[in-house]
């Protein structure tokens, strides 16, 4: 086990985390509704033929076109907030995962799906009545799936891969 060797691991781990973050977010950008207000904007501002916003009513195609912009810029921004959320427990997953060399597809997959879950419920609070998971929690499920999926591609197929090397003759 090289030093560099380790770099490439370490460097790998966090592009398919932060890669893994990005896509869950972009997932639920455009898939759960409410997650961005990106309606409000489309209703109420417009982008006129020289690019400056102005206060009125565009094409539909126009409207469509800043609502895809604004979702996109939305997903990034919000990127960092369900990664910074997600760090300790992804982080205790992929300690979990290549210590124990668990390079399985379905192992990360529910691990994304589990972090998602314990993020919607520790952090939605609604304003009155009991505390329960939203309709849609389905999609924020999902989120995390993409996310363990993606970050299976990237970095979870090698895990393990950087540890104690054993001897030819004693394996």
């Amino acid at each position: 086990m090289s030093a560099l060797h380790l770099l490439g691991r370490l460097f790998a781990i966090l592009f398919g985390y932060c890669l893994a973050i990005v896509a869950a977010s972009l997932f639920l950008t455009f898939y759960v509704p409410g997650w961005a207000p990106v309606e409000w904007i489309s209703q109420h501002w417009a982008m006129g033929p020289d690019f400056f916003v102005y206060g009125y009513r565009t094409s539909p195609d126009m409207a469509e076109t800043i609502d895809r912009v604004a979702r996109v810029t939305m997903g990034l921004m919000s990127a960092s907030a369900v990664g910074a959320m997600a760090f300790v427990p992804a982080g205790l997953c992929i300690v979990a995962s290549e210590a124990l060399r668990l390079r399985s597809a379905i192992f990360h997959v529910l691990a994304g799906g589990g972090i998602s879950l314990a993020l919607l419920a520790v952090t939605f609070m609604p304003a009155s009545g009991p505390a329960r998971l939203p309709d849609d929690w389905n999609l924020f499920l999902a989120a995390g799936f993409i996310g363990g999926v993606v970050y299976w591609l990237i970095a979870g197929r090698g895990a393990g891969i950087v540890g104690p090397s054993v001897p030819p003759d004693q394996a």
